[in-house]
């Protein structure tokens, strides 16, 4: 099957987005096209019962523009879904048709289940998790969706009336709200979930996946208390819970003047983030956990990935691979120099871990960032490690953490030229042990990169020995063994500080040494 280019338009309760995205037969999907616009119709259902005649005049307005923008995006086939405001306004066939009428396709008005089911799907794609039983949290404005996952199914979902726009509409009186209102939302949450969650079995302090608009506004404020400029990807960044209930005080204890002073702010959604700080962080509370995972992908891509009858990968290690496959072919990156580079990162890795003691972890990171460390070269051969990196840090990899990405996207930057640097924001944005790691792989890197510069012809045969405080690197060569021994010899300082030891390349006769 081609790929294929398919839009959705995500009707929800506190904005309408649009999704543009194509999807590769292998089950990934490449984002060309999002949008959004606030509308918080939850808060009016909440408050009214129904859509006022001028809201639903601008839903129209909205709805057309995202349909001319995903024709224009050539989007082949295009999928409305609606959720909980739809579900509740008692004008809902006037909303459906007139919406349909502007879109000129059926809308689909969700089920809590099918809703939760959906984002569960999304989920699976973009974050890496264990077979271990988990719970995925979708907080949107009308209501929480809960799904329990096991064994790679969907067990149990139900839906609570909690979403933020809905709590802070009925249940905030003024600006900032009150430590008594926080208390009244924190059991609220407590009453509705605690007897639901005993009645499905659902095990206590299981891992935690959070999605949702919300979510992710309230991800890129703690993330903003850790990197000078916050990741454009924060996907399966962990929120804890500490860190929840200390900005979820912070949030609500500031007026609106306050809150938009706040570093990485999503101004869109200021007004809804105190209770949905409160709301998320007492449902971690309730279901026992210490933190959650925050899934980027959700309902949108879920219904896309239904809707194709894709299914996740099989595993953590497969959704990274395939991610990285993915943006290695957007780029044209492949070839024998890739396969040599790769063989001698691995081969350099294992056989210095006395000195690095990292763990298979790492390793995985050196081989798939061995994959796409020229992949910036179609841009500019002469500067392709600084826009590889900027095409590692921006490409939507999914599987991996923002520190994970981060360190990717370092080694990258710096597999030539200067050792890693503060003055590179990912780099910068790392604790020293994760500097560390990415120095040493980095430093691995480095010189993988130059043994393998001429192909498997320069570089046949290596070895490497630790020798009275000294690494020994010996390598044979077919063709010239002396050019790439040069090449490595000059990137190898950042790995030799790394360690602390001194690194030492022989060049000896080809056949003496075990291939790598």
């Amino acid at each position: 099957m081609a790929a294929m280019r398919l839009a959705v338009f995500d009707l929800g309760s506190t904005s309408f987005q649009l999704l543009v995205s194509e999807a590769d037969t292998d089950g990934g999907l490449t984002p060309i096209l999002r949008d959004r616009v606030m509308l918080n119709l939850g808060a009016e259902v909440a408050a009214t019962g129904e859509v006022a005649p001028a809201l639903l005049d601008r839903a129209i307005m909205v709805v057309r523009r995202f349909r001319d923008l995903a024709e224009r995006a050539a989007a082949g086939q295009v999928i409305p879904v609606a959720t909980a405001a739809f579900r509740e306004a008692a004008n809902r066939p006037e909303l459906v048709r007139a919406l349909e009428a502007a879109i000129g396709e059926q809308v689909r008005i969700l089920s809590g289940d099918r809703e939760a089911r959906a984002t569960v799907a999304g989920v699976r794609a973009s974050v890496a998790l264990p077979d271990e039983p988990w719970v995925a949290l979708d907080l949107g404005g009308g209501s929480l969706e809960v799904a329990v996952v096991e064994s790679g199914s969907v067990r149990w979902t139900d839906t609570f009336p909690l979403g933020a726009a809905r709590v802070a509409r009925m249940m905030v009186a003024g600006d900032p709200m009150t430590r008594g209102e926080r208390r009244e939302i924190r059991r609220a949450v407590r009453d509705l979930l605690e007897p639901a969650l005993a009645d499905a079995d659902v095990p206590r302090a299981p891992l935690c996946v959070a999605a949702g608009g919300t979510a992710g506004a309230l991800a890129r404020l703690l993330a903003a208390e850790r990197w000078p400029s916050p990741p454009s990807s924060l996907n399966q960044f962990e929120l804890r819970i500490d860190d929840l209930n200390d900005l979820a005080r912070a949030l609500g204890a500031a007026d609106l003047e306050t809150r938009l002073q706040m570093p990485a702010i999503d101004e869109r959604r200021v007004d809804l983030l105190p209770s949905g700080a409160v709301v998320l962080a007492a449902a971690l509370q309730v279901l026992g956990a210490g933190s959650a995972v925050h899934s980027e992908w959700g309902l949108r891509e879920g219904v896309i990935l239904q809707e194709l009858g894709f299914e996740a990968p099989a595993s953590p290690a497969e959704l990274r691979r395939r991610s990285v496959a993915r943006l290695a072919t957007q780029w044209g990156v492949g070839g024998p120099h890739i396969e040599w580079v790769r063989k001698h990162a691995l081969w350099l890795f294992q056989h210095t871990r006395e000195l690095h003691g990292l763990s298979d972890v790492e390793r995985e990171l050196l081989e798939q960032t061995s994959t796409i460390h020229d992949i910036g070269t179609r841009i500019s051969p002469d500067k392709h490690h600084r826009h590889g990196a900027y095409l590692v840090e921006h490409g939507g990899l999914r599987g991996f953490t923002p520190v994970e990405v981060a360190t990717m996207a370092s080694m990258v930057r710096f597999h030539r030229g200067n050792g890693p640097k503060p003055s590179y924001p990912p780099y910068a944005g790392l604790t020293e042990d994760e500097r560390l790691v990415c120095r040493v792989l980095t430093g691995i890197l480095r010189i993988a990169h130059g043994l393998g510069r001429g192909g498997e012809s320069d570089v046949v045969e290596s070895r490497v020995e630790v020798r009275r405080k000294e690494l020994v690197i010996s390598v044979a060569g077919a063709s010239n063994p002396e050019g790439a021994v040069a090449e490595a010899e000059e990137r190898a300082d950042v790995l030799a500080k790394a360690l602390g030891t001194k690194i030492r390349f022989e060049i000896v006769p080809l056949g003496s040494l075990a291939l790598p």
